[in-house]
């Protein structure tokens, strides 16, 4: 048995912290996860592509961000799953002493 792959196969953009604004949401499926320094991160495949930019991407990456984490915690849960729908929306932004705002989330799960 041979398996192949690409980094560009499984490339997809951040939605890091200059991307979300209050109100703004996505909602998808979480297709991979993965971890990074900064902790677990999850590959969306989004219910609507995700603009960033002027471009349009069927998939897309979150994780990596404070508030995120916090909000995931307040649901119960440490981590996400392949196979779960999420719907993550952004509350507020929350000024920090490290100069760049923190976005809180609110977000729901739902799981098979």
């Amino acid at each position: 048995m041979q398996f192949r792959g690409r980094t560009e196969d499984a490339d997809s953009p951040f939605l890091g912290g200059e991307f979300w604004k209050p109100g703004r949401k996505v909602a998808g499926k979480v297709i991979r996860t993965f971890e990074t320094e900064n902790g677990s991160c999850y590959v969306l495949e989004p219910v609507e592509p995700v603009t960033i930019g002027g471009e349009e991407f069927k998939e897309v990456s979150v994780g990596n961000l404070t508030g995120f984490r916090m909000a995931l915690q307040a649901a119960g849960l440490e981590s996400l799953r392949t196979g779960d729908l999420i719907h993550l929306e952004c509350t507020g932004l929350k000024p920090t002493t490290k100069g760049s705002p923190r976005a809180n989330f609110a977000i729901e799960v739902n799981r098979s």
